[in-house]
């Protein structure tokens, strides 16, 4: 008896290890293909990165090496293309991670449905002309209107649809329609009466009549990198891929989704929905108009620009020079403070990571009062590579009036600048 007892045990401890054995492989097969995909993504973004930086230096060695000036300025032009071509790849990542991390939120305000869409697509509208491409767009009148969710998001899921459709479409046309979600095929369900009161579903719709995309290539589609073409066959600039699971991951935090129809060389058509507050006719009334703010004239300004980095700190004093501004720069936080309490400025731009005291508690020092001589309240504008929300949110929690991030533009800059001084 004792045996059987035994034996039986024994069944049981092996029957529980297979078990165990047999999970052990699952994770195992699971580690490995997050290895080979952390191996693939790291080849694909030293691919996308290595082409625009490349364009970049080798226009800036044909530049330093011509003597005409007109064939300078189109080899400047061409590195500034692809810098931007870097700098979008390097939003696009950030992004990714901040949506990955969760540090991303929405930003939900009242909006008019046409006033914010119908400019983006007149634009798209104009660059077909060049393109000898047939471009249109409808919105439905069945829409209301004014409407409440985070009209910055939506944008930027159908700006890079559209910008997907243009690059992938040589000839034919480029559609755009904006209506009420009906349940179509597609995407998840969500049925009339799971919508919570006073919610709608917008549903856009992006066809071209492009090259399109393989069956077996859609299934990852929305994966990071994947471009729905082969790389090494790719004809068109498709990016870095990151863009559309950039664009699933917004759409899904605005209670939507993402999905496409598509046969190769037959076109595409990419759908996605958000949901959005129906606004009601008190909060839908227009804002009254804003006063007129003065004008700021840059030759009665002082700036103190810390920065520690040369290169950024010499192109910021020239940009700031050509502007019309009086400026004086200090390397690090600790020397901006010093420079402070010595001269009067009318106002600081201030770098976030600097050596001996980097911008947030240089911030947090002045506005504590603890700078002899410095008006606590003095406008200070962060001018940083941080480009996080949640480093915006620190920033301005310091005492920053104002964060832009790098790299900047120039007609930004002044903005800002104008927006602090008044």
């Amino acid at each position: 008896m004792d045996d059987d007892n035994e034996l039986t045990r024994l069944k049981k401890d092996h029957s529980q290890l297979q078990a165990k054995v047999a999970e052990l492989e699952h994770d195992l097969r699971d580690y490995q293909g997050l290895v080979q995909a952390k191996t693939r993504f790291l080849k694909d973004l030293s691919l996308e990165l290595r082409t625009p930086i490349n364009g970049v230096m080798g226009m800036l060695q044909l530049a330093r090496s011509t003597p005409s000036p007109e064939e300078r300025r189109e080899y400047l032009e061409m590195a500034q293309v692809s810098a931007s071509t870097l700098q979008n790849l390097v939003n696009d990542l950030l992004e990714f991670s901040a949506l990955d991390s969760g540090h991303l939120p929405l930003v939900e305000k009242l909006f008019d449905l046409r006033a914010e869409f119908e400019p983006l697509l007149r634009n798209f509208k104009s660059q077909s002309q060049w393109k000898s491409l047939e471009f249109s767009y409808l919105i439905d009148d069945a829409l209301p209107l004014r409407l409440i969710g985070d009209v910055g998001r939506t944008r930027q899921i159908l700006v890079n649809l559209l910008n997907n459709a243009f690059a992938y479409t040589k000839k034919g046309f480029v559609s755009v329609t904006v209506g009420p979600w009906r349940g179509q095929n597609g995407g998840r369900d969500v049925s009339a009466a799971a919508l919570r009161p006073g919610r709608c579903i917008l549903h856009f719709t992006v066809k071209d009549s492009g090259i399109g995309i393989a069956a077996h290539r859609q299934a990852t589609l929305f994966e990071p990198f994947a471009t729905g073409a082969n790389p090494l066959e790719k004809q068109y600039s498709g990016g870095a891929g990151l863009g559309l699971a950039v664009c699933q991951r917004l759409a899904r935090m605005m209670q939507g989704d993402i999905w496409v129809e598509s046969r190769e060389g037959q076109g595409s058509a990419f759908h996605f929905t958000v949901e959005c507050g129906l606004a009601d006719q008190a909060a839908a009334t227009a804002p009254p108009p804003k006063a007129a703010t003065p004008e700021v004239h840059p030759g009665n300004l002082k700036i103190l620009l810390a920065e520690d980095e040369p290169v950024n700190r010499i192109f910021t004093v020239r940009v700031l020079q050509k502007c019309g501004f009086s400026v004086v720069t200090a390397v690090d936080g600790k020397e901006a403070l010093q420079m402070l309490s010595r001269e009067p400025v009318d106002l600081v731009l201030m770098d976030i990571q600097m050596p001996r005291l980097n911008g947030l508690d240089a911030t947090r020092a002045i506005r504590a009062g603890q700078v002899p001589g410095v008006d606590p309240a003095i406008p200070i504008v962060a001018l940083t590579a941080f480009a996080m929300e949640s480093d915006k949110a620190r920033g301005l929690e310091a005492g920053m009036n104002e964060y832009l991030t790098k790299p900047f533009e120039v007609p930004t800059l002044m903005e800002a600048i104008q927006r602090v001084m008044n």
